[in-house]
């Protein structure tokens, strides 16, 4: 499912090695390597990866590619060469995607609920959304008066919310204690020192 504007993604597969020697080494950070076996280090981030490692690296990455439009071949029941040529990571407009087979029909995100309940037989669904969208006057007064304030208005407050809040900080301080015997005194009130 998709609206005909949807920018919708065909299949790309791609790896990322990170490489910290550089950085590292400016600011006196170097490394000692001792190995038994020629690839043993090939996940470091010390130095950059060689020839062979990024064959396989790259191999890796192939493997995952084919696998994945396999399974997109299986599940739409379409050839894996005609996979292959909407494939590689080309974005399509949600019209071009129905012409390319990567959806089954236009429509938004109510379409797709609606399709969804029938799959499952299930004639009477709500939806429900979270977090709950800020009003109007909670968007302008945060644009005004930033989060923080806008968090301190009273009809913004909930209540039972602020109170699971509470356990949980106390709850928290109480995880730090490690008295082996587990013997503690507290006081009625938590102090804290800034």
């Amino acid at each position: 499912m998709a609206s005909p504007t949807t920018i919708t993604g065909s299949i790309g597969v791609f790896g990322l090695l990170l490489n910290f020697q550089e950085i590292a080494n400016n600011n006196g950070i170097t490394w000692d390597v001792v190995k038994t076996a020629q690839f043993a280090d090939m996940q470091t981030t010390a130095r950059p990866q060689t020839e062979a490692e990024m064959r396989i690296q790259q191999s890796y990455v192939d493997t995952l590619y084919e696998r994945f439009m396999g399974i997109v071949a299986a599940g739409r029941d379409i050839a894996p060469a005609r996979v292959s040529q909407v494939a590689q990571g080309r974005v399509w407009s949600g019209e071009d995607a129905i012409a390319a087979n990567l959806v089954d029909q236009l429509g938004g995100l109510a379409d797709a609920i609606e399709i969804a309940a029938e799959e499952a037989d299930i004639e009477a669904f709500g939806v429900n959304e979270f977090p709950r969208l800020p009003t109007f006057e909670e968007q302008f007064l945060d644009s005004v008066f930033g989060t923080e304030m806008v968090s301190r208005l009273p009809w913004n407050k909930d209540p039972l919310t602020d109170e699971l809040l509470k356990l949980r900080q106390e709850l928290t301080l109480l995880e730090s204690l490690n008295d082996p015997h587990n013997t503690y005194m507290r006081l009625p009130f938590t102090t804290e020192i800034e």
